[in-house]
């Protein structure tokens, strides 16, 4: 079998840099027995990282029992540059910067209201343009964004909260900045996140999110799975069968984001209560004074989203079910009552909130523009959180 001396190079640079950025500061010679690589390889090739500023030395480590010289050890460099990440919703657009391990450098924030996508990015543009000068070697390396809506081969096929139309929102950033461009669905950031940011072999995952709209990541063999067409994971999507006419047309019923979403379960809190504005933290306060109409409203909700998530479980077999939900995570009882409706089923994964809630989706997307950088994709990186 004759292998091409350049493939092989590649293949091991590759696993030398994932055995620093993952087991970091490591030596050479702890490389070397890792991989299973010759010592000068491993040498050589941390040689060629520190030159580029890529890997750092970090000098000797400290004395052993057995005395001799101390080895020296080498470090990834998260200061090598930076990413900046977005999020686009219904509501607003957020941004986060973070250095190469993923560590956060600076978060903001701007209101958007059915503004029109030229008007979007021009928020974008404006929170960049406010950020402040980072001490890193190389300044910006890559953007991700994160849309709230159907994403695939970069483009948006469809979100119910920016019409997006032509506009070809990875085109203008990269011809903008002259850097890589990520585009990816929302709730695909957040598996990607419980995956990456964690320091546990999670080969198959979901992660439902639950916000203005439903949806769920799905990792299948350590890989993101968006299906064919980028609809893989749109429960949102999901038609609920209330009435008994089955002859009523399909588009006539309702869908699971309809119902069920955040914004829809805040709506039917407010006709409860005959409210004129209701928001999360009185819907939180109802349900812990024990407000009837409130606790029927949320045993129905758990209800479907048991429905939901049995389905999840025999389509996909996770490891574990992670749910990234700011009514969840203020009211972490409504995860043991779906434990408790699927007690039918013969094995139910852990069911489990996200690691974080609020940056869940601007942390996947930090580290696919990182993997992007450092053409890493598909390799396993665990950054830090």
């Amino acid at each position: 079998m004759i292998i091409n001396k350049d493939v092989m190079r590649i293949h091991n640079e590759r696993s030398v840099l994932q055995a620093i950025v993952n087991h970091g500061p490591i030596s050479r010679n702890a490389v070397s027995k890792l991989l299973g690589l010759n010592k000068v390889t491993v040498s050589d090739i941390i040689g060629s990282f520190i030159e580029r500023k890529l890997v750092t030395s970090l000098g000797e480590a400290r004395g052993t029992s057995t005395g001799g010289r101390r080895p020296e050890l080498a470090a990834f460099n998260a200061t090598y540059g930076y990413v900046i990440n977005f999020s686009i919703s219904g509501d607003v657009v957020e941004l986060l910067v973070t250095q190469m391990d993923g560590r956060a450098l600076a978060y903001s924030t701007s209101p958007i209201d059915n503004q029109s996508v030229e008007d979007v990015v021009t928020k974008m543009e404006g929170l960049i343009n406010q950020l402040p000068h980072f001490e890193v070697v190389n300044g910006l390396q890559a953007i991700s964004i994160a849309i709230f809506g159907v994403v695939y081969h970069n483009k948006v096929i469809t979100s119910p909260f920016v019409d997006y139309a032509d506009f070809d929102i990875v085109g203008y950033f990269h011809d903008r900045y002259q850097v890589p461009i990520v585009m990816e669905n929302e709730a695909n950031l957040s598996a990607v996140f419980e995956q990456d940011f964690s320091k546990q072999e999670l080969e198959h995952i979901v992660s439902v999110s639950i916000h203005e709209g439903v949806g769920a990541g799905i990792i299948l063999n350590t890989q993101l799975y968006t299906g064919n067409y980028g609809q893989a994971g749109e429960i949102g999507q999901t038609i609920i069968q209330e009435s008994r006419d089955h002859r009523r047309p399909l588009s006539k019923l309702a869908s699971f984001d309809a119902e069920w979403s955040q914004t829809a379960l805040l709506e039917k809190a407010r006709v409860l209560k005959k409210a004129k504005n209701y928001d999360l933290n009185q819907l939180v306060n109802d349900y812990q004074v024990e407000d009837e109409a409130i606790m029927g409203l949320l045993e129905d909700f758990c209800y479907y989203l048991a429905l939901v998530t049995s389905n999840l479980i025999a389509a996909y077999d996770p490891q574990m079910v992670f749910f990234n939900s700011p009514l969840i995570d203020r009211l972490p009882e409504i995860l043991k009552n779906i434990q408790m409706k699927l007690g039918f089923m013969s094995l139910v994964p852990p069911l489990v909130m996200s690691k974080d809630v609020k940056y869940a989706t601007l942390l996947g997307g930090a580290s696919l523009a990182i993997h992007r950088v450092l053409n890493m994709n598909g390799t396993r990186l665990i950054f830090h959180h």
